[in-house]
């Protein structure tokens, strides 16, 4: 059985016209809890993923400049509960 150049480019072009005409996938979306980025002590929120945030001190007048506080949302309580604490300034000075 021999095909011919324009039955190829006819399986091609329903090929393609299925592809274009197949629906985008659906991603399930992440909501944030709503917490602003920064505060007003010179701090910085950092998002690190769901349900946990990173409070950074930048204020140089601060006595905890440099202190990085990671936070988890606790859904129970409605409330961000730490979970562990460093200051990365000291590591520069060791």
């Amino acid at each position: 059985m021999k095909f011919d150049n324009s039955k190829i480019l006819l399986g091609i072009l329903i090929c393609l016209i299925f592809i274009v005409l197949k629906p985008a996938p659906e991603y399930p979306t992440y909501h944030q809890p709503n917490f602003p980025s920064s505060l007003e002590g010179g701090e910085t929120v950092v998002p690190l993923g769901e349900n946990r945030i990173a409070i950074v001190d930048t204020d140089n007048s601060s006595g905890y400049h440099g202190e990085i506080m990671i936070m988890e949302y606790n859904d129970s309580s409605s409330q961000f509960e730490l979970i562990g604490k460093h200051n990365y300034i000291e590591d520069f000075f060791e």
